[in-house]
């Protein structure tokens, strides 16, 4: 973040005809006040009663625009006192490298407590680019299988890194053939500025593992199914008998022998070890009746009369061929004329051969029409519905008499293929109304005579629009000495919220740390996380590898809102870039168990564009930190800045690392050089209200975003001037 640096431009004289239409204006009450506010200034840090503020110093650099690591010099003019930069320096002449465009202010301290207003701001322009994004085409390949790399976010010149390190030109995509595990980065040239290498890609050559394979029954019966599973391979699974896919289930017609391979692009495995499925011989056929026929007045038979009372098996399937694949009869208790085939099923459920029945229909007076003794019946089944897709399917299933079965809906979308099983694709109409129902009929089959037409009907309803939104915010970092090694404290704040109409379960929250740190050569010390109660904590969460779950459960009301933090503890010392951006993602379960989801955006609002969508806001949380502070001495540690926002992070302003018995004193300025805050004996107790200078109201008015300059002074001698943040 970035804050606006201006200086006051008002002379020494402009002060002095102020302070005299002050005391002109208020008499002597004034004046009695203005020496009070002195004197007191004066106790903290001694102060001539004719201070005269110094101007502030004119400021001018070697140059405005850099690429990173590059070094610039800047130079302050006109003060005949000591010259403190807004990073901490002190000196007429400082050179800096900074790692992203910032701005640099200065001012003049010809005395404590006497100081001036701020200088011009002299800006540093980093124009070197973001790091590509490269993309593999394929993670494992064979050897010799050509790979293509694609890299991207880069509107200079990509250069792509190869295995030996050298630096070469290859255009936004690469491609080739690779023999041994590879890793691959690329770099990207914009505006004579190379930025840093993209995250590593590693491109694994090697042939596929042969899958594993096995079946949950050895030996079945005819027209039994069994279970088929490949383990051990990261690529597809091909069986010998046409199949794909790990698991499968399979119904073969006679024992049959399985291997499979596994192949990843062009390459495959060797064929695996052979299992063989058993398929027992079917029995004999059931001795049946081999012809049946109706009996008046009915039009229609009744298979069942086939079977004897003393028969054999208990169960029987009656099918329209002589397969147990083929169409079941689904009112074997009035058929017309027709060859049926019947299968007996025994105990053990293993069916028996095909037995034919052949049915004929003897005409009848008076004779009661099929339709009206078996009349139609429809039911419906929603197979599946993908609101975001726009796709419906539906299965029915007809029993009785009718005519052919017809689709219909009440919206404007179109069925892309009907019978019993239909295909519906939705419109912009369906959308906006959020219902559909769907009709299927049968036509009266005998017009006007005394049968009728059938009808069913479904209602499908789109998802509640249930929304999940997730921001991120960090805290000002904070420095750790553990002996001779510094490391640092980012604390990043996620608040997840609930947006929608219901409640949202099985709160997930994920943060892969690998990408944020390890890849621009960060080493990552510890991860510690806590959350409020309505989260559950995965107490395994590392944050690295596949293990970036940090919430794994928990419940959010409608318009309730949960948070959690990270605090991960970082060894910068060997990172190629002191500039980390980080964003998490959220997920979540409405109540028809469809999962939402968001990635984060930097700051505290999932909504800052107040749009109602969190979807399209995704900054990433970014953070520069200003040096590696490896300095041995430097064992006492001053923010560069603090929040006190109320969230319990770092609302307080805390000097770290005072050593025992030493008591600070603190003054803080504002950018026209008015003390603002002040305390002689400091417990890290300034919360970024004021007790000093000209105030509207009491002690403990909120003090205004910004940038202020401090002194810091501790009883053995030691001496601090620099500038923070204010920033709630």
């Amino acid at each position: 973040m970035e804050f606006d640096l201006l200086r006051h431009k008002q002379p020494v004289l402009m002060r002095k005809q102020l302070q005299g239409k002050f005391i002109g204006l208020f008499g002597w009450v004034m004046a009695v006040w203005f020496m009070t506010f002195t004197n007191v200034v004066a106790g903290f840090y001694p102060v001539s009663d004719t201070c005269q503020h110094p101007e502030p110093p004119i400021i001018t650099g070697s140059a405005g625009s850099i690429c990173r690591n590059e070094r610039v010099t800047l130079t302050a003019s006109g003060c005949t006192g000591t010259v403190v930069w807004s990073n901490g320096d002190t000196g007429n002449v400082i050179t800096v490298s900074p790692q992203q465009t910032t701005k640099y202010t200065a001012i003049c301290r010809a005395q404590q407590g006497c100081i001036s207003c701020f200088a011009e701001v002299w800006k540093v322009t980093v124009n070197t680019p973001a790091a590509p994004l490269v993309t593999p085409s394929s993670r494992l390949v064979c050897p010799d299988e050509n790979v293509t790399l694609t890299a991207s976010n880069c509107a200079g010149t990509l250069h792509w890194l190869n295995p030996t390190g050298n630096d070469k030109i290859n255009g936004p995509i690469w491609q080739g053939k690779l023999r041994q595990t590879t890793t691959f980065q690329a770099t990207c040239e914009q505006n004579s500025c190379i930025s840093n290498p993209s995250v590593a890609a590693s491109i694994q050559v090697a042939v596929p593992a042969t899958p594993d394979i096995a079946a949950d029954k050895g030996e079945i019966c005819a027209g039994h199914t069994v279970q088929l599973t490949a383990s051990g391979c990261v690529g597809s699974v091909l069986w010998t008998d046409g199949g794909k896919g790990a698991i499968r289930t399979v119904r073969p017609d006679q024992t049959t022998t399985y291997r499979a391979v596994c192949q990843i692009g062009s390459c495959q495995s060797d064929q695996s070890e052979q299992i063989t499925v058993s398929v027992r011989k079917a029995e004999s056929q059931p001795d049946l009746l081999t012809t049946i026929t109706n009996g008046c007045p009915f039009q229609t038979a009744d298979l069942s009369k086939a079977i004897p009372e003393s028969s054999g098996p208990r169960y029987y399937a009656f099918r329209t061929e002589p397969s147990l694949n083929s169409t079941v009869v689904e009112s074997p208790g009035a058929v017309l004329a027709g060859t049926y085939y019947v299968f007996g099923r025994n105990r053990d459920g293993c069916y028996t051969q095909p037995a034919p029945i052949n049915v004929t229909i003897t005409p009848c007076p008076n004779a009661i029409p099929p339709c009206l003794s078996n009349p139609a019946t429809i039911a419906i089944r929603l197979d599946s519905f993908d609101w975001s897709k726009g796709d419906v399917e539906l299965t029915a299933q007809l029993n009785g008499f009718g005519g052919q079965p017809a689709w219909q809906s009440d919206g404007g979308g179109v069925f892309t293929n009907s019978g019993l099983q239909a295909h519906y694709q939705l419109s912009e109409a369906d959308r906006q109304r959020r219902t559909i129902t769907f009709t299927l009929s049968v036509p009266d089959p005998d017009g006007s005579g005394p049968c009728t037409a059938a009808s069913a009907q479904q209602i499908i309803m789109a998802p509640s629009p249930e929304i999940v939104g997730l921001s991120m915010n960090i805290a000002e970092p904070t420095w750790v000495v553990e002996g001779t090694n510094h490391f640092v404290d980012l604390t990043y704040q996620l608040t997840a919220v609930n947006m929608g109409t219901h409640q949202l379960t099985n709160i997930k929250i994920g943060d892969d740390l690998t990408a944020v740190f390890l890849g621009v050569g960060a080493l990552i010390k510890t991860v510690t996380i806590r959350s409020d109660n309505s989260l559950k904590i995965n107490g395994t969460y590392t944050g690295r590898g596949t293990d970036t779950t940090l919430i794994d459960g928990g419940n959010l009301p409608v318009g309730g809102q949960a948070q959690a933090w990270i605090t991960v503890r970082l060894d910068v010392s060997q990172a190629s870039t002191l500039t980390f951006s980080n964003k998490a993602i959220v997920r979540a379960m409405d109540i028809t168990g469809r999962i939402c989801q968001d990635h984060s955006t930097s700051g505290t609002n999932a909504d800052p564009d107040q749009n109602g969508n969190p979807a399209d806001n995704d900054e990433p949380t970014s953070i520069t930190l200003q040096s590696l502070r490896t300095e041995e001495k430097e064992t006492v540690f001053i923010p560069e800045g603090f929040s006190p926002n109320g969230d319990g992070i770092n609302d307080l302003f805390v000097i770290q690392y005072v050593p025992g018995g030493i008591r600070v004193q603190i003054g803080i300025y504002n950018r026209w050089g008015t003390l603002v805050y002040q305390n002689e004996d400091y417990k890290n107790e300034w919360d970024g209200t004021a007790n000093q200078g000209i105030r509207t109201s009491g002690t403990g008015q909120n003090l205004p975003d910004g940038t202020y300059y401090y002194q810091v002074r501790l009883s053995d001698g030691r001496e601090f001037v620099r500038f923070l943040t204010l920033a709630r």
